[in-house]
């Protein structure tokens, strides 16, 4: 498998950083937050970014303990194992699907301080502006991390023009009274104020793209924390010191509007320019990042596998940036601003608390890490994450929840397809409802078809390699008669038992044997076999010409197996010997199949193989 390259220094992982979190949230939220509180939201800025501090402390020590892609990804996972590690990495990277999305909604509400746009221009600059920052981090790590050095150069230019400017207009009046509206909103006020501090995350995501790894991305975590405090506190109070909040609690372009009500419309002006300036920074930083976490995933088979294949040319994560490139543009064209804030702000906040709960975890392992917190420190990282959550509003909350949770059968399919253990653990786990669900899936007339092609004749002895609860061993043992013989197979001891259970409230089939399989694929003799039937096995195979040449070793001479795969379905993925007729029959050739043949059909939610071949 290609590797990434190591190409990121100090200043790159710094601007990275901070190019990440500051985006256009300080350009929008301080009129928000001070439209919910008053000018006394200034003082919750500056608690709530005390109160960060800790979480980014956290992937410090993080990034101190590991040097390889993926970021809060690798950290869960080697706290908690596969599931959570999953259930984290695809937590962030809806999370900066939505902030792309969210990012590049801001950017068309600075535009449209010059003039409208319409529904389909707005599409067509969405698409501009997320394609033409995709193609450039496509185009290597490099390219992506000089860019990233430029626009955050903007940034600090920016933010310091219009501070530079705004101190001397600041009016201590406009902060008299500090509520005005009171404290009712103090939680979702504080929920919002997170959104301008998230992304401490990103630079350890690259952390395989970084020299000297854990040195430098802990360094770089820590000077970005530094400025983006000053930063944002000393904006905040410009905002809010210029301009009485209920004007700004009517701007969706707060700075823009502050700077044109101290100087004029052409200061305005140019501060618009300088925020998209600032969103492209921020986008092109969380599209640089996160475009490898599913890389990374996919590498340790957490993941589709087409997502570990990086580009040749540019040895760049295309698939995950194509991907990521095209749910972002769906979310900024389909969501508002503020939702898609709070739809982040859920998936933020359990990524956060995961990330925290893993450096707890992980003091209880041997981690040679060059960082190590009080385990105060990230304790309370995870507690405030989880009160800040209890205050964003229900109907959201459980979006982002069910977003997350709509990863779970996403991680199961993947997980039956290369990993034996816990495919018997699912099995077995599923076992009570697997004679509902299956006929679902495949009813009696696709397994009578399989029977069918594989022409089974009394005496004859078969082998059913996978025969779930028994469906088909009764069918088998009835054509067989007594003469002939069945040996049923399964991986999960709940679902023989199950089959175990058929065969005894059916008199008359003493000719069925039942065996849990093992390492061992195929334990019988050889040239044991009349004929074969297998459903569904293949496609969890990791090489399935393995198995196929166990079972033409078991086979007599001219005896036939038959097929039924499942190609592309909900969740799961084509099997890629299952490409075409073609890449079907170099498979079964290549284990010393003759005469084979391929049928291939539909349904709305599966592709179904009926495949069947012959020893000779």
């Amino acid at each position: 498998m290609s590797e990434l390259k190591k190409e990121l220094g100090l200043i790159h992982v710094v601007m990275l950083c901070t190019g990440a979190i500051m985006g256009t949230g300080i350009f929008i939220l301080p009129g928000v937050a001070g439209g919910l509180m008053g000018p006394g939201s200034i003082i919750l800025w500056v608690l709530v970014g005390l109160m960060t501090i800790p979480i980014s402390l956290s992937f410090v020590e993080l990034a101190s303990s590991y040097n390889i892609t993926g970021g809060p990804y690798v950290f869960v996972r080697e706290a908690m194992g596969d599931f959570w590690g999953f259930i984290t990495g695809w937590s962030a990277w809806l999370m900066a699907c939505i902030y792309i999305g969210t990012h590049t909604i801001a950017i068309r509400y600075y535009i449209e301080y010059f003039f409208h746009l319409t529904f389909v221009e707005s599409a067509v600059l969405y698409a501009g502006v997320i394609g033409a920052i995709s193609l450039i981090n496509y185009a290597g790590v490099k390219q992506g991390g000089r860019m990233q050095l430029l626009l955050t150069l903007g940034t600090f230019s920016v933010l310091s023009i219009f501070i530079i400017f705004g101190l001397p207009k600041v009016d201590l009046a406009n902060f008299d009274p500090l509520f005005p509206l009171g404290l009712s909103a103090l939680g979702m006020t504080a929920v919002l104020i997170v959104e301008p501090f998230i992304g401490w995350e990103t630079t350890t995501v690259i952390a395989g793209e970084v020299k000297d790894t854990k040195r430098t991305i802990p360094l770089g975590i820590i000077i970005s924390t530094i400025l983006i405090f000053l930063f944002y506190m000393l904006t905040v109070f410009v905002t809010l010191g210029v301009m009485n909040w209920q004007l700004l609690a009517k701007s969706v372009s707060p700075m823009a509007d502050v700077l044109a009500y101290a100087y004029g419309s052409f200061m305005g002006a140019m501060m618009t320019g300088g925020a998209i300036i600032v969103s492209l920074a921020c986008l092109n930083a969380w599209i640089l990042t996160t475009a490898r976490v599913p890389y990374a995933m996919a590498r340790d088979k957490l993941f589709l596998e087409s997502f570990s294949k990086l580009s040749k040319r540019f040895n760049t994560p295309s698939r995950s940036l194509l991907v990521q490139a095209l749910i972002a543009f769906i979310i900024a064209l389909t969501a508002s601003y503020e939702g898609a804030v709070f739809l982040l702000m859920a998936n933020a906040l359990i990524l956060y608390a995961l990330s925290a709960l893993a450096v707890i975890k992980l003091k209880k392992k041997p981690v040679d890490r060059l960082i190590d917190l009080p385990v105060a420190v990230p304790a309370f990282a995870f507690i405030m994450c989880l009160v800040l959550l209890t205050q964003i509003p229900f109907e959201l909350l459980l979006s982002g929840l069910m977003l997350i949770a709509f990863g779970i059968p996403v991680f199961t399919m993947i997980r039956v397809t290369n990993d034996r253990e816990f495919l018997e653990r699912f099995y077995n786990l599923v076992s009570p409802l697997y004679d509902v669900f299956s006929p679902l899936w495949y009813g009696k007339g696709r397994r009578d078809k399989v029977i069918a092609n594989a022409d089974v004749r009394p005496g004859d002895i078969v082998l059913d390699y996978g025969c779930a609860t028994g469906a088909d061993v009764i069918t088998l043992a009835d054509v067989v008669g007594k003469k002939g013989k069945i040996v049923a197979v399964d991986i999960s001891i709940k679902q023989l038992e199950k089959s175990v259970k058929k065969a005894k409230e059916l008199p008359g089939h003493p000719n069925v044997v039942f065996v849990k399989e093992g390492k061992e694929l195929m334990p019988f003799e050889s040239n044991t076999f009349d004929r074969i039937i297998s459903v569904g096995v293949l496609s969890y195979q990791d090489d399935p010409t393995e198995l196929l040449k166990e079972f033409r070793r078991v086979l007599r001479r001219g005896g036939k197996v038959s097929i039924l795969d499942f190609g592309r379905a909900i969740f799961v993925p084509k099997a890629k010997y299952l490409k075409s007729h073609e890449t079907i029959k170099k498979t079964f050739n290549k284990a010393g199949f003759k005469e084979i043949n391929v049928e291939k059909s539909s349904s709305l939610t599966a592709e179904y193989y009926y495949i069947t071949a012959e020893k000779w």
